[in-house]
């Protein structure tokens, strides 16, 4: 026969195991509940870098575009500069030739102001990074005699060399040349 205490801890014993099955359960869905944050967090920061790295490439993309262009143009930037450099002297003052400086003038501000800036050359030390050397003469060795064609940076990006003559340096007469040529 069971009493009335013995229902009592019974009824306690059922009670305690609940408990213990209920927080057994609640340490369950705390741990996942912690996976499924750790996931999401690590999602909103693998979706933060992807936003990043998307606008990166765009950027890079534009640039690229735009240096493409601007390279494409410096020719004809070359063929105006030839042009004027021909012009006879009794149409250089003319309203025409004006004109066509004028839009010349406007051409070169408008890839100046998009990151076209021309490259020093004469009088400057040969960089290879910067020079293209075409040919040698006499001259201050390792320095740059004349500029054959102008080179370009886009925004600090070289997208197109200068074409340049480069010393060598001066020959020096020696005893022996001079006595050959006696």
């Amino acid at each position: 026969m069971l009493t009335e205490d013995d229902d009592v801890v019974e009824a306690g014993i059922e009670q305690a195991q609940n408990i213990e099955t209920l927080q057994q359960a609640l340490a369950e869905e705390k741990e996942k509940t912690e996976k499924y944050l750790a996931n999401w967090q690590r999602c909103q920061a693998d979706f933060v870098n992807y936003k990043q790295r998307t606008e990166q490439e765009k950027g890079e993309i534009i640039e690229f575009a735009n240096s493409t262009l601007t390279c494409n143009l410096l020719p004809i930037m070359d063929d105006l500069e030839r042009a004027f450099a021909s012009v006879p002297a009794d149409l250089e003052e003319s309203n025409w030739t004006e004109g066509i400086k004028l839009i010349y003038n406007k051409f070169r501000t408008t890839l100046e102001a998009q990151g076209l800036t021309e490259i020093e050359a004469r009088g400057e030390p040969f960089d290879p990074s910067l020079h293209e050397a075409v040919m040698q003469q006499d001259g201050k060795e390792g320095m740059v005699i004349e500029e054959l064609q102008k080179g370009y940076k886009f925004k600090e990006k070289v997208i197109r060399p200068s074409l340049v003559t480069v010393g060598k340096g001066r020959k020096r007469r020696t005893a022996q040349t001079n006595q050959k040529e006696k």
